[in-house]
């Protein structure tokens, strides 16, 4: 083997190893712990920023001028428990023993909480459903939250 040929298999060896090292797909287990956006949509005017931690979360909407007057409740930060179901799906409660529940919150909580399933994992960000059962009917939701810093717990 030629010294050149030796060096472009070396030169090959460490690519692919650097690639295997840093381009590792996230999985669901990736979204329990950390900073994430659940970015503005159709559906949902604002942004809000999610810190999570284990069976913990906090939201705060990131830009609530959009937000309508009437409703100031939606400014404050919420607290929830996550109530892990498997790494891809859990169900979500608002946290009344760290803040006062608004008629929204009590409603989600009255009614068992948010189910959110992960659907898929695109980049850094989980696509999800989120649903609540209400009177027997499903009511959900389609969203996004993408990771936008590391935790030293995943």
């Amino acid at each position: 083997m030629t010294r050149l040929t030796y060096y472009k298999l070396f030169l090959l060896g460490v690519l692919l190893t650097g690639f295997n090292s840093y381009s590792q797909e996230l999985t669901c287990k990736s979204f329990k712990n950390g900073t994430f956006i659940i970015p503005a949509d159709e559906t949902l005017p604002f942004s809000i920023r999610v810190v999570r931690s284990g069976n913990y979360q906090s939201e705060i909407i990131l830009n609530p001028e959009v937000i309508d007057a009437e409703n100031p409740e939606l400014r404050k930060k919420a607290f929830e428990i996550i109530k892990w179901i498997d790494d891809c799906s859990y169900r979500l409660i608002y946290d009344e023993t760290k803040m006062v529940l608004d008629e929204h919150q009590k409603f989600v909580n009255d009614n068992g909480g948010l189910l959110v399933e992960m659907i898929k994992i695109k980049g850094s960000c989980f696509y999800y459903i989120s649903s609540l059962t209400l009177d027997g009917e499903i009511i959900s939701v389609e969203g996004k939250i993408c990771k936008i810093k590391p935790s030293l717990n995943n």
